[in-house]
């Protein structure tokens, strides 16, 4: 008992491949990559805060994307319309992310060659910027844990088998179950916790308090995400909102801006330092300098610096670990240069 859907008809070459398995948001739960028959699985959100897994996969004969809706056969078309945009948003398929595609590419003649230009990224903001705080000074084996852990979190929540604090007069669940995967957890949902819970469940540590505020302000309406999304502030007001927030230093506020549409910062950390080391040995850096030296070298690629750099750090993991796109799940832990992603700077 299955759904399909169809989204749109590329006026444009469009290669599912290169646009999901391009960012560590793509290895990280609960988005499953599936190398064999090239299609990304997941749960999306439905208009009722309930979820729903579905598959999206692009044919080769097909000039649109095919999503394939998991146990159900029919979706009101209010729904339908949720789970499209929702698609769309990750893949980056709008006229604005064609239009950045083109004029990126037309400054970077391998990146075209290539076929890259869009950023993976997740459902709704709100998991791009729990997920900018997961990589806060973190081994990356560690923060593909922590985005597993709140992934169950969030099943155990939706089955009942975890109170929210909202609802402290129900009776915690008591029962074997089968620990499955949820989708990734709501702001409303994250809103409803406190850090200790989380904690228990996720091991976030001081993450866990800076996640839950953020969660808190989006649900109070305090930060408007929708807001963000629609570019109706600049990209300095939306650096000067996140920078006010716990979580949100220079790496994390490049990595949401970059999400967002904004791709003029680059997002420094210690891969940042590493590849220049390997990559780009003229320049010189330290880690003191890097930030300032990594947005000059990419500055000729303006208005697309971090896009430039994430071109160049994907060729260099290609370079030593075959595709990405390729590599089973057991394997995403190696994926940076010495399986750290720590940040250089606490955020």
């Amino acid at each position: 008992m299955n759904l399909r859907l169809y989204l749109k008809e590329f006026e444009r070459k469009f290669d599912m491949e290169k646009a999901v398995c391009n960012h560590g948001f793509f290895m990280m739960a609960p988005n499953v990559w599936d190398p064999k028959s090239k299609s990304l699985t997941r749960p999306l959100t439905l208009s009722n805060s309930s979820s729903v897994s579905v598959t999206i996969s692009h044919p080769r004969t097909l000039s649109f994307l095919v999503i394939q809706v998991h146990g159900i056969n029919n979706v009101s078309r209010v729904d339908e319309e949720l789970i499209l945009q929702q698609v769309g948003r990750m893949l980056r398929i709008s006229a604005e992310d064609d239009r950045d595609v083109t004029e990126f590419q037309q400054l970077h003649e391998d990146a075209k060659k290539y076929g890259f230009g869009r950023i993976f990224r997740s459902p709704f903001l709100f998991e791009d910027m729990v997920k900018s705080i997961l990589l806060s000074n973190m081994t990356w084996e560690r923060t593909l844990g922590m985005a597993s852990s709140l992934c169950l979190l969030q099943s155990k929540l939706a089955d009942g088998t975890v109170s929210s604090q909202t609802n402290k007069k129900r009776k915690r669940v008591v029962k074997a179950r089968k620990e499955t995967s949820g989708n990734f957890p709501s702001a409303k949902e994250i809103a409803s916790l406190d850090k200790d819970l989380i904690n228990e469940h996720c091991k976030l540590g001081y993450r866990a308090k800076w996640i839950v505020k953020l969660a808190k302000m989006v649900e109070s309406g305090k930060l408007n995400l929708e807001e963000m999304e629609r570019r109706d502030m600049k990209a300095e007001e939306v650096s000067e909102k996140l920078n006010k927030l716990k979580g949100f230093g220079p790496f994390s506020t490049a990595t949401v801006l970059m999400c967002i549409g904004y791709y003029h910062l680059v997002p420094s950390d210690t891969e940042t330092l590493r590849l220049f080391r390997e990559v780009h040995v003229n320049v010189e850096c330290s880690k003191e300098t890097l930030e300032t030296a990594a947005q000059s070298f990419y500055d000729r690629f303006s208005p697309f610096q971090s896009l430039a750099y994430w071109f160049d750090l994907i060729q260099n993991y290609e370079t030593k670990l075959g595709k990405l796109s390729e590599l089973s799940q057991l394997d995403y832990k190696s994926v940076s240069g010495c399986s750290h992603m720590k940040q250089l700077k606490a955020d």
